[in-house]
């Protein structure tokens, strides 16, 4: 595949935003946990979905991203992304909808 201007821009903007996607994912976690453990005081269980799903979503935005990286890098469709993908987006409609 050959790569031109526009593809090797998309290709480091990609690089990226993957990784603040994937930071945002592990501070949307963790910050949460830090609150519980210092303050003793818990969340409901909707901020505790809602958290939980915003994660799902940051990581799915990271591995689409990722995906998307190695097919401009290889030219071929990488299934496994697209799997895992499929994979997150199902637990994240079962979490949503139940």
């Amino acid at each position: 595949m050959k790569k031109n201007k526009w593809m090797i821009t998309l290709y480091l903007n990609a690089v990226k935003w993957r990784l603040i996607s994937y930071i945002i994912a592990f501070l949307v976690i963790f910050i949460p946990i830090f609150i519980v453990s210092v303050t003793d005081n818990g969340f409901s269980s909707f901020y505790g979905k809602t958290f939980i799903t915003l994660a799902i979503i940051f990581i799915i935005i990271g591995k689409i991203l990722t995906t998307f990286k190695r097919t401009i890098d290889d030219g071929a469709m990488h299934w496994t992304g697209i799997g895992s993908i499929t994979g997150l987006l199902i637990v994240l409609l079962w979490g949503v909808l139940r």
